[in-house]
């Protein structure tokens, strides 16, 4: 987290700590996860909502109530995968936050502004949370744009350039294989790609802490093309100037030794 998010959460109480209140206040209270389900909303955008209901005594007639939701897939990597738990715990510490609990800042809870939040970006981002930028081709193993068979399977990298930056995409599996079948029809070109975006760090020669964002991708929309992967895999002619009779390259530490 950086210092600034740091600061924007500070006083804000976590959910573990209302709770751990909700319960010395009200021993026999218990708390309930009414609703969960997923569902498209109007805007398009798949969101979880979960209701959660503080009961203070188990005959309590009025429990306090609390509404959390998180969109699919989620837009930080602490969400990505685990959106219905996420949207489950704030909805708990909403409730708890109904019954005046950990509410000197706000209602929200730190762990509700931690998942809602979307991390800052070098390039441009869609209205549904993909990331847009020119594929690069880097001189690294990392963004070379060369396939490599690893324990995991297939993977490859490129850079994903935007007018403040770059990122690194990471890509494995069917998509790391139908890159490679459409690589030139990709290299180049402005695309969109969603997943979920860390930051990492390594140390530099001068021994300075350097920081880096990864995008680690299950989904790329290429101009004339669509959305990759698909159910099935680029025939040799699907894309101008497509690669034929391809050879994977040498088997290597995919993300090793990145570009700073």
């Amino acid at each position: 987290m950086t210092p600034m998010n740091a600061d924007r959460l500070a006083g804000y109480v976590e959910v573990k700590d209302r709770i751990k209140i909700f319960l010395s206040v009200y021993p026999d209270g218990c708390l309930v996860t009414d609703v969960a389900e997923m569902r498209m909303d109007p805007d398009g955008v798949v969101r979880v909502w979960c209701k959660a209901l503080a009961y203070r005594t188990p005959e309590d007639p009025h429990p306090a109530v609390g509404w959390s939701y998180l969109a699919v897939p989620g837009s930080t990597p602490y969400t990505k995968g685990s959106e219905i738990e996420n949207a489950e715990t704030s909805a708990w510490g909403r409730a708890i936050g109904a019954l005046g609990i950990g509410i000197d800042k706000s209602i929200a809870s730190a762990h509700e502004i931690r998942t809602k939040e979307t991390p800052e970006t070098k390039v441009e981002r869609s209205d549904d949370g993909g990331l847009i930028g020119t594929v690069e081709v880097g001189d690294r193993p990392s963004s070379d744009f060369l396939e490599r068979r690893t324990p995991d399977g297939p993977a490859l990298g490129f850079r994903l350039r935007g007018e403040k930056g770059g990122i690194l995409v990471e890509c494995r599996g069917p998509l790391a294989d139908q890159l490679v079948g459409f690589r030139e029809a990709v290299v180049g070109k402005r695309v969109t790609v969603w997943g979920a975006l860390s930051d990492r760090s390594f140390q530099s020669k001068d021994k300075r802490e350097v920081t880096y964002q990864v995008l680690a991708a299950d989904r790329v929309r290429v101009p004339e093309i669509g959305d990759l992967p698909t159910d099935a895999a680029p025939e040799p002619d699907a894309a101008p100037g497509a690669m034929v009779g391809l050879t994977e390259a040498e088997s290597a530490d995919l993300w090793a030794g990145v570009e700073a």
